[in-house]
């Protein structure tokens, strides 16, 4: 996955976003930086904070969802620094979402050593299902673990009779959800699935922003919301707020975000169900430190200002100077 880091610095002191791109996104890493030199916003970040938070309320900047993320979390990551305040100790409730390490895809014969090998501490394991092995799949992974499952089918399942025959594989009380098992635009799939089953049927790319989430209950019991996805950190916690409001389960997602992302998102915490925020579990790239588990739970460690994390030491990464 291809990540833009951006850092924004007033008097020394350095907030820094996250704009993270998997190829099947429309934004990349050329179209985030052209974005960031826009001379708009060079005149912006020349003329302070106030000017900054104008730029990012403009209604386009929301079309450009990873761009504008990155940037909002690099604003609010600096102006808590120049505060001396922590984002994460604001949410409601820290550790109240249950945190759950992800098994992707592989060979059949691979799943039980593979689930021997994951991270113990994770609550719920999350696996990525949608193949023609899906039933073979699950009966591997049952035998070698017993923790509660995820199932994540990626719109991958075409009919309720797929689904159903997976699913049946399973006891129902060991499943915790469905995550996006038809096509983004089958709604009709996932309100007959949710009519059919008593299992939780989580919502992804069908939802995208507030108005699909208004049409959300009934067809899905919960939603997965990510920051690449909202468009930053405030439309997040604007549509776990209302889905909350709706009776609708609230899982925090990433889209492979390193420990930076993923404490940003965990702000949102105190109004989350689920986090599927292990990114810096699966990376061998991460270049901030400061996120940990700690009794299944996902926690900024340590006392930090913003959102809690630091650059690996001995990290001097070269940045680009715009705005200047």
């Amino acid at each position: 996955t291809d990540a833009v880091f951006i850092r924004l610095v007033q008097d020394g002191v350095q907030g820094y976003g996250e704009c993270t791109m998997p190829p099947y996104v429309e934004e990349d890493q050329v179209s985030v930086i052209r974005a960031l030199h826009d001379p708009e916003l060079a005149r912006a970040i020349r003329t302070g904070t106030d000017a900054l938070e104008a730029f990012l309320t403009r209604p386009d900047a929301r079309l450009q969802p990873a761009f504008r993320s990155g940037l909002y979390t690099s604003y609010i990551d600096l102006i808590n620094k120049v505060k001396g305040t922590s984002v994460s100790s604001r949410s409601e409730d820290p550790g109240k979402a249950l945190a759950m390490i992800t098994l992707g895809h592989g060979a059949v014969d691979d799943y039980a050593d593979r689930v021997r090998q994951l991270e113990p501490g994770f609550p719920v394991l999350k696996i990525k299902l949608g193949t023609p092995d899906d039933r073979q799949i699950l009966k591997a992974v049952t035998q070698a673990d017993e923790r509660p499952l995820l199932l994540d089918a990626n719109q991958g399942w075409r009919s309720l009779d797929e689904a159903l025959k997976v699913l049946e594989v399973l006891d129902p009380q060991q499943i915790i959800g469905i995550e996006q098992p038809f096509a983004k635009e089958h709604w009709d799939l996932h309100q007959a699935l949710t009519e059919r089953t008593e299992v939780l049927v989580i919502a992804d790319e069908s939802i995208q922003g507030l108005a699909d989430l208004e049409r959300a209950p009934g067809v899905f019991g919960g939603v997965n919301l990510k920051l690449m996805k909202c468009g930053g950190l405030d439309q997040a916690a604007q549509m776990a707020g209302r889905a909350r409001e709706l009776g609708l389960k609230v899982m925090l997602g990433s889209m492979s975000e390193s420990s930076l992302g993923c404490a940003t998102m965990l702000a949102l915490a105190g109004l989350a169900d689920l986090a599927d925020l292990d990114g810096p579990w699966l990376l061998s790239n991460d270049p901030f430190t400061g996120l940990g588990l700690e009794n299944g739970r996902f926690m900024v460690q340590g006392d930090e200002a913003g959102f809690g994390v630091k650059l690996r030491p001995g990290l001097v990464p070269s940045w680009t100077q715009i705005g200047a």
